[in-house]
């Protein structure tokens, strides 16, 4: 198994000089099988890389699977810029979990609609099947298992462990930790009073988290901010590094690696981010690895292993 990093952006796309090393594209991951099948989790801006790598190598046909977290649009945006969307083809296969009332395709029609795009979802050439995500609820997407598990964000959203061969990995965006805030559906303007009931759900939802992360050899984590940030802004729903090796520390986790960087972060902060808690992890014997477009990481090796930066081609 193979983890691709297509964009690792959070928030809003990010180019120009600043972010030129870890570069400014918003969320999208391709996780590759060893016999060249791949879902891909997330449509942010990275997405359109992929699609241009894919239309490049003749590739741009077949069936695709999209694992979306959530539908905010740093991780949607992608979509109608993705070059299968316009193969005549391709098969594109849409998994979220479905906001409440709305139906998801309707909500991903919004996306790519004449008011925002000039091509419409309908008018598209592929065809595209939507596949509600239900937490708890394993599926299979090409030659992978699914398992989803409900994350702590505004409005709701889903992590996925992928089990392909001996190989695991973890996606794990967005999310808060689970012990101050508990995000609904309604945006908190600051820190609320937690009830019992509250209580009682943070809990549910880092026991489930923890349950489906336990022995995965490789977890990608939102870890957006800076404990200083987070200090400021703990209700946008994000995480920091120390949360993330907090709460896979003791879980058997081989590597750990930093993801959806704030749109703040310059090439050289995150030089010092990295630093920082490629030591902290060592002391917990667990390799850090932080996320930059166009890096491959190999998963489903126990020992460190070499990244390497993937060609523009497939």
């Amino acid at each position: 198994m193979q983890a691709i990093f297509w964009g690792v952006r959070g928030s809003y796309p990010t180019p120009g000089p600043e972010t030129v090393r870890y570069g400014g594209n918003t969320a999208c991951v391709e996780i590759r099988s060893v016999d060249g099948d791949r879902i891909v989790i997330d449509a942010g801006t990275g997405l359109a890389r992929l699609g241009e790598a894919l239309a490049a190598g003749n590739q741009a046909g077949g069936q695709f699977d999209l694992l979306l977290s959530h539908l905010h649009w740093d991780h949607v945006q992608g979509l109608p810029y993705f070059a299968p969307c316009h193969n005549q083809a391709a098969r594109v296969a849409i998994h979220a979990l479905r906001p409440d009332v709305v139906k998801l395709r309707d909500i991903v029609r919004g996306v790519a609609r004449h008011a925002f795009f000039p091509v419409a979802l309908d008018d598209m050439a592929a065809q595209f099947d939507f596949h509600e995500v239900h937490p708890g609820r394993r599926f299979r997407a090409a030659a992978f298992a699914v398992r989803p598990f409900r994350l702590n964000h505004p409005f709701g959203a889903v992590g996925y462990r992928i089990d392909g061969g001996s190989a695991s990995c973890a996606y794990v965006c967005d999310t808060a930790p689970f012990d101050l805030l508990l995000h609904k559906k309604h945006f908190l303007k600051g820190p609320e009073p937690l009830s019992p009931a509250d209580r009682r759900q943070l809990q549910a939802l880092r026991a489930s988290l923890l349950q489906a992360v336990e022995g995965c050899d490789t977890v990608i984590y939102d870890t957006h901010y800076t404990q200083d940030e987070y200090a400021r802004f703990p209700h946008y729903g994000h995480s920091t590094p120390d949360h993330a090796l907090d709460l896979v520390a003791g879980q058997g986790i081989a590597r750990l690696v930093l993801f959806h960087h704030a749109p703040n972060h310059s090439d050289t902060m995150m030089d010092e981010i990295d630093a920082q808690y490629r030591r902290k992890g060592e002391a917990l014997g667990i390799e850090v690895v932080t996320a930059r477009e166009g890096l491959a990481l190999p998963v489903g090796v126990r020992a460190r292993s070499s990244a390497h930066r993937v060609r523009a081609g497939l």
